[in-house]
């Protein structure tokens, strides 16, 4: 069975990806900066192998590919990291990591990995967002960074008949893991609250049916992501209603607070 890299492998939603890919027989490169995370994986996942790497650091990206050599034939992006330090008060290091792991290190990987998933006919998969396609205002790094990632995935598949490596960006709304519960607490967006937020499984879940029947974009849930694509024929017209959208999901968002006993705090 073919062999599999996942980013982000310690996370909420990258360890459920690579349950279902070592159930289905892949070997794993399992990438992550955190070690418990990775040793929670490995400890929990048949057919891992854990590889500690900081996303932001090019050397390390560097390093890793070396790892992986030119034996891969998925690659799925799933690290991400959003802000919460309102704009106006967010200092270069936190707009640069944020940039670095959600676009800048997928792009590198990428190229890093691209001979091998040529010469396997491979598949990249990134975990993205509805933020890729809804204007975020309480969170714009993320949404920045999100955006480009969807270009860059959108732009592969472009040259797919050239190079045959397949591409797919997973839009999820948000996913009920440790990071929505940091930006819930630190001053997130409340249009992550629109609707209830789905589980790391179903995201996991996304990616394994991309994998089975390959499509350029799948939006989860299917509903939300057409709603935002056809506001975003008008984004004029849409921006001017998001406050309204925000002011009706801040109740969803107190009652997430409440549900974890989550308390604000200064971001």
């Amino acid at each position: 069975m073919s062999r599999a890299v996942v980013t982000g492998a310690g996370g909420a939603i990258g360890t459920e990806i690579c349950r279902k890919l070592a159930e289905r027989g892949h070997d794993i490169i399992a990438v992550d900066v955190n070690d418990v995370g990775l040793k929670t994986l490995q400890a929990n996942v048949s057919r891992v192998t854990p590889v500690r790497c900081d996303l932001t650091d090019a050397t390390e990206i560097a390093r890793l590919a070396e790892v992986v050599g030119d034996d891969c034939a998925i690659l799925v992006h799933a690290a991400g990291l959003v802000v919460t330090t309102p704009f106006e008060r967010v200092s270069d290091a936190e707009i640069q990591r944020e940039v670095s792991v959600n676009l800048v290190a997928p792009m590198l990987l990428t190229r890093a990995l691209f001979p091998a998933l040529q010469a396997s006919r491979g598949h990249v998969v990134a975990v993205a967002s509805l933020g890729s396609i809804l204007p975020m205002g309480e969170s714009p790094g993320y949404s920045a960074s999100k955006f480009g990632l969807r270009g860059f995935l959108l732009a592969l598949a472009a040259r797919k008949s050239a190079t045959g490596v397949l591409t797919t960006i997973v839009n999820p709304g948000a996913v009920d893991t440790p990071m929505l519960r940091h930006e819930a607490a630190t001053g997130g967006s409340a249009l992550n609250f629109i609707g209830t937020p789905l589980e790391p499984d179903q995201v996991a879940q996304a990616v394994l049916s991309a994998l089975d029947r390959p499509r350029v974009e799948i939006n989860v849930p299917r509903a939300d992501g057409w709603l935002v694509k056809v506001g975003m024929l008008a984004p004029g017209l849409l921006l001017q209603l998001l406050p309204a959208v925000a002011r009706l999901a801040q109740s969803n968002l107190d009652r997430y607070r409440t549900k974890y006993g989550i308390e604000r705090t200064a971001s």
